[in-house]
């Protein structure tokens, strides 16, 4: 049994602590980020195609009024848990495609042979530049930016003791900006050099993150996903 620390935004974290539960190991749940729900109103009209990279951005408009005229919409979703999501809240046409953005677009690329107008449902931080890279290819992609992600200040004592102290395990990496948090949480690369523990990553981009600290215990598996990183343990 290994005792894992879970960095992700509280509701992701509570379900990879029960993952690791099943799996046999002990989690300590120490969310970097904190979702904040709230943004642009969803514009009108009809759409041919809703965008989703995160869960969070569907659970951040599942309450609106608005919402329910959004099912019908067909929906491309990055991830196989974001798809699941699309599909618990009643989406009735959902296709994942890979596991980043690059082949979301690569999808639309040989796809979308027609103009297409599609609402993406976005948070406040992006990677890449989805909006422009669709619209140079014709599309009109319309974007509702409905949740802000707040970094942690700190630690709470009884982590940092347990980090400091070698009472962890690993900790779980979901992204590069969780990355960036623990760091500074920690008090900077140096800091985190030194701290005696593995750091599971979920993809190479992250592990970059970690391993530019000089940590010496930085790994990633081969593909993206949350069985492949738990794998990893």
């Amino acid at each position: 049994m290994a005792r894992i620390l879970v960095t992700r935004p509280i509701e992701e974290a509570r379900q990879t602590a029960q993952v690791l539960v099943r799996l046999g190991h002990e989690p300590l749940v120490e969310p970097m980020l904190e979702i904040v729900f709230g943004g642009d109103a969803l514009p009108a009209g009809r759409f041919d195609a809703l965008i989703v990279t995160s869960g969070n951005a569907l659970a951040a408009v599942h309450e609106r009024p608005e919402f329910h005229g959004l099912t019908a919409t067909p929906l491309i979703a990055v991830g196989r848990r974001t798809g699941a999501v699309a599909r618990a809240m009643g989406f009735m046409d959902v296709e994942i495609f890979g596991r980043d953005v690059a082949s979301l677009i690569a999808h639309v690329r040989q796809a979308w042979r027609e103009p297409h107008r599609a609402l993406y449902l976005a948070g406040a931080d992006r990677t890449g530049d989805l909006v422009g890279t669709l619209g140079a290819m014709g599309h009109r992609i319309e974007l509702a930016v409905v949740y802000r992600a707040h970094q942690a200040m700190g630690f709470r004592p009884e982590v940092a003791a347990a980090l400091s102290g070698g009472e962890i395990d690993g900790v779980l990496h979901y992204s590069a900006r969780t990355a960036e948090a623990f760091i500074a949480c920690a008090g900077g690369a140096e800091a985190v050099a030194q701290l005696p523990v593995r750091h599971l990553c979920l993809s190479r981009k992250v592990a970059e993150v970690m391993s530019a600290t000089g940590a010496a215990e930085v790994v990633f598996p081969e593909r993206p996903e949350e069985d492949a990183l738990l794998a990893l343990i």
